[in-house]
This record gives C-alpha cells, sequence and structure tokens, in this order.
C-alpha cells in the first residue's frame, strides 16, 4: 500500500473523477496519494509538489480560490528549494497562482 506507485495510481484516479465532475471523490483520492508520497518520498520531492499542485487545481475548479492558492504555495515552496527557479514546473506553478487572479 505504501508505495510510490500506488501513490501514483490514486494520483491517476484522482484526476480521472476531477474530469467527471466527481470532485470530492477526486480529494479523497489525491489526499490518498499526498499521505503516500509524503510518506514514503518525504514531504520536499517533486512528486509530492505535484499532488499539492493537482488539489490546486482540483480546488481551483470548484471555485475555492483561497484554498487552492494554499496547495499551489506548498507546491511552489518544494519545487523552489528542490528544482530552483529557473526550472519549467517552477514556472507552471507561477503560471497556476497566476491563475487564480
Amino acid at each position: 500500500k505504501d508505495h510510490p506507485n500506488t501513490a501514483t495510481t490514486y494520483n491517476n484516479i484522482g484526476q480521472l473523477l476531477k474530469s467527471q465532475g466527481k470532485f470530492e471523490q477526486a480529494f479523497e483520492y489525491y489526499m490518498n496519494s499526498l499521505e503516500i508520497r509524503e510518506k514514503v518520498l518525504g514531504k520536499d520531492h517533486p512528486n509530492t509538489a505535484t499532488t499539492y499542485n493537482n488539489i490546486g487545481q482540483l480546488l481551483k475548479s470548484q471555485g475555492k480560490f483561497e484554498q487552492a492558492f494554499e496547495y499551489y504555495m506548498k507546491d511552489l515552496n518544494i519545487t523552489e528549494k528542490v528544482l530552483g527557479k529557473d526550472h519549467p514546473n517552477t514556472a507552471t506553478t507561477y503560471n497556476n497562482i497566476a491563475g487564480l487572479f
């Protein structure tokens, strides 16, 4: 259960559910993914940041902009620290944050 591939599967199911408009279920799957990734990969891993980003996107799609901002900022803190300010993933996160305003 606590394997990175399991986390990826939870994440992918979350994306599928989001695309179907099943936001509450998607959130649960993203949170399962996040829990595993934080435990197995660590809180500062790029894949953990990706899950924060996906949760932010989910919340944004529901109009929960303040909560989305919190998750995007968690993503940004990790990507800047681990990948650097000039990395494409960091730029994507900046773009996602800008999309909230």
